[in-house]
């Protein structure tokens, strides 16, 4: 490093005496020279500069230094540099690049698509392009592309047919409900005898409906630490109510959530397509395995006080939200100012009545009445919606599944009074200095679909917010008997 440091300064020397030289003549054939010289110059400088940044990176990592995810997309890389963090991520047990040719190299790999079956008219084209891959990263994980037939191809990010099979029977069902209501409590214990007398499953409840009903057989557990290794014995959990259950579920699962299957008893139910009267089919077809569900992505919230500590108010050290993540000014009147940041990237300064980061499925919430759009859950993305906003161009924005978006409350802000909500409930009070960290989890809701994904969401936006439901307009002149379609009165039902 100290001969890299040593070469740049000297071409700093260099640079200055030609722009001396420059100034003294500008027609001069010397001042041309010196002109055409000083601009190779600096592009020597420019790759001594990558040069230094490499060797920088390289001894960071030696000493387990990460750097921030911001830092690293802005420093340019040397090609030498990226094939091997590639050969690293794709051989992580053996540093040392393969050869370009060599069998089962990422080259090699990325010419076995050039066969005859697959591209006869390549065959009779001599030069070929240079090979390549593809490094792609979020500030999570590292993958690595190859490029098939030395092309740059694009595949579909979000697949929606997830369908689940058993490899073993399950054996232990949690039941929650809708509180106070008695004829949901008079279904759930019949649907629990039925489930232990006809299909012999372990039945849990929570701790205060067990208390309640005193149905005998049934499991729950006695405090926090219990329900944590409890939660793991879980296959399949059953809600009896609206999509309120299904977030109250949520809240109970800090990380992984078993499938859950939703029968409809409540006021309004995106996330619970089954009918209560059938329960013995569904429930049946349920632990037979082989059903179509919907992976409802979740947000990760961590909320980090202006002394730089975790701030948590219940036993986890994270909260996860189903629907969305709400900052507003609570009981204070005044706007509220926020700074946001995407991926360490100062992102904007807002002014208003608060700011909703929702994910898909609490597109049609809290975000949908705000301006957001709706948005099909197989989308990987977060909704950045703000709620009242002072300038009229602040529109809402979607932002990709890995951002990591930071919310600040900055010194300065005139209001001091800002809580932060999580699906509406576990309110958190938040002051000057507080910082808002969401991304998306990891851990999913897996929701269990009637049909499948997309028409189960599509039947909920019509029937639960008559999207688009109007009267079909009249034709000039009644069409000929012919040319009516027998399906052209299903948009209207």
């Amino acid at each position: 490093m100290d001969e890299i440091r040593d070469a740049a300064s000297s071409l700093q020397k260099l640079l200055a005496a030609l722009e001396t030289q420059e100034n003294e003549d500008d027609q001069s054939p010397a001042c041309v020279k010196a002109t055409k010289l000083k601009a190779r110059v600096h592009e020597l400088e420019q790759r001594m500069k990558n040069v230094m940044d490499e060797k920088d990176y390289w001894l960071r990592r030696c000493v387990q230094y990460e750097a921030s995810f911001a830092t690293m997309v802005r420093r340019a890389r040397s090609n030498s540099e990226l094939r091997e963090m590639a050969d690293t991520i794709t051989n992580p047990m053996c540093n040392r690049s393969s050869s370009p040719r060599e069998k089962n190299s990422p080259a090699h790999l990325a010419d076995l698509s050039h066969t005859p079956s697959m591209l006869p008219s390549m065959i009779k084209i001599g030069p070929k392009r240079a090979s390549f891959r593809l490094l792609q990263c979020s500030d999570m994980e590292c993958e690595v592309l190859p490029s098939l037939n030395r092309t740059i191809q694009t595949q579909c990010r979000s697949k929606n047919n997830v369908q689940l099979m058993w490899d073993t029977p399950p054996t232990t069902i949690l039941i929650v409900k809708k509180p106070n209501e008695p004829v949901v409590a008079h279904t759930m214990r019949e649907v629990a005898t039925w489930l232990m007398t006809a299909k012999h499953m372990r039945v849990f409840l929570e701790p205060v409906v067990h208390a309640e009903e005193g149905l005998d057989g049934t499991l729950t557990w006695t405090d926090a630490a219990d329900w944590h290794d409890k939660q793991h014995e879980i296959d399949l959990v059953v809600s009896f109510g609206g999509d309120g259950t299904v977030l109250w579920v949520s809240s109970l699962f800090k990380t992984n959530v078993p499938p859950v299957f939703s029968f409809a008893m409540g006021s309004l139910g995106f996330l619970t397509p089954f009918e209560v009267a059938r329960y013995e089919d569904h429930l049946s077809q349920l632990i037979r395995g082989g059903f179509h569900m919907s992976l409802r992505q979740r947000l990760i919230c961590t909320i980090i006080r202006s002394d730089k500590t975790p701030h948590v108010d219940t036993t986890a050290m994270t909260i996860h939200a189903l629907n969305e993540v709400v900052m507003d000014r609570g009981l204070g009147a005044a706007l509220v100012e926020l700074d946001c940041f995407c991926d360490d990237v100062a992102l904007t300064k807002i002014s208003a009545d608060g700011i909703i980061i929702a994910t898909p499925t609490g597109s049609t919430a809290y975000s949908l009445s705000a301006g957001g759009s709706m948005t099909h859950p197989s989308v990987p993305c977060m909704l950045f919606t703000p709620i009242c906003p002072h300038t009229l161009s602040f529109r809402p924005m979607l932002f990709h599944d890995s951002a990591h978006l930071k919310i600040v409350v900055p010194a300065t802000a005139r209001s001091s009074s800002v809580m932060a909500s999580f699906d509406g409930k576990m309110r958190v009070q938040m002051n000057r200095g507080d910082e808002l960290h969401v991304r998306v989890s990891s851990f999913p809701l897996p929701s269990v679909c009637n049909l499948n994904e997309n028409e189960d969401w599509f039947a909920s936006v019509k029937s639960n917010l008559n999207w688009n439901q109007r009267k079909e307009i009249k034709p000039f002149h009644d069409p000929p008997p012919t040319m009516v379609s027998p399906k052209s009165s299903s948009f209207n039902e």
